[in-house]
């Protein structure tokens, strides 16, 4: 899922959904408050399941950590061949998500939320917007965004800083450690992480089926405009 969160076109959640930790993702996410916080081990495992976790979070930062700069490579010397393979990649998976067949033969009408998930996704891929002036607050709004893509499979986190125009800036920030570029993005990351987690987890819940098909729409127009 770090590795995921930094090429543009492949969400971190879509990772979750494809090993079935979705949901778990989700119940965590929400559970991060102070009324929680607590030293008693017991209590923080049945709130914050730490047996998944933790070394969740751990290997997602060390990838983040590690492979920023390898990633940077590829996209500057290896674009085309590196978003061709993901592209490719992710239409395919997409099929797996919706489970398509199975949806097509039990429950037809289900299939008018795998389209309309493709049309939001086309939608998000022509948007035009950029950023002319790298402020911290621009990166505040850009990384409150982020997040919010980072929770929905099937949204790149990172293909919305290409479209806000701060992809290259923040993967910098992340290889150098600049606390300038890190610091405002990371503060709109937990503003989005506070206020987001817990309703997406209620809209998951009661229309898991048509959420679904609606990622898999998504996931399917990431990889074909990672292709073109």
């Amino acid at each position: 899922m770090g590795i995921a969160e930094l090429i543009p076109g492949i969400s971190g959640s879509t990772i979750a959904v494809m090993f079935s930790i979705y949901k778990n993702l989700m119940n965590i996410l929400t559970e991060l408050k102070w009324s929680n916080a607590s030293f008693n081990l017991r209590e923080l495992n049945i709130a914050f399941q730490l047996r998944l976790f933790i070394p969740l979070v751990c290997s997602m930062l060390l990838s983040i950590i590690l492979f920023s700069q390898g990633i940077d490579y590829l996209l500057v010397n290896y674009e085309q061949s590196f978003f061709l393979l993901l592209g490719w990649l992710m239409m395919l998976l997409s099929i797996q998500v919706a489970n398509f067949f199975k949806a097509i033969v039990s429950k037809p009408a289900l299939v008018v939320f795998l389209i309309g998930g493709g049309a939001i996704g086309f939608l998000l891929g022509n948007l035009g917007v950029g950023s002319a002036n790298l402020n911290p607050l621009y990166l505040f709004f850009s990384g409150i965004l982020a997040f919010a893509f980072f929770l929905i499979p099937g949204i790149s986190g990172s293909a919305m800083l290409i479209v806000l125009g701060v992809y290259g800036i923040v993967i910098q920030g992340i290889s150098n450690v600049d606390l300038e570029i890190l610091v405002p993005f990371g503060a709109g990351c937990f503003t989005s992480l506070a206020l987001l987690p817990r309703i997406i987890l209620v809209i998951y819940q009661a229309y898991e089926d048509q959420l679904l098909l609606i990622f898999s729409g998504l996931i399917f127009c990431s990889g074909y405009f990672l292709i073109q």
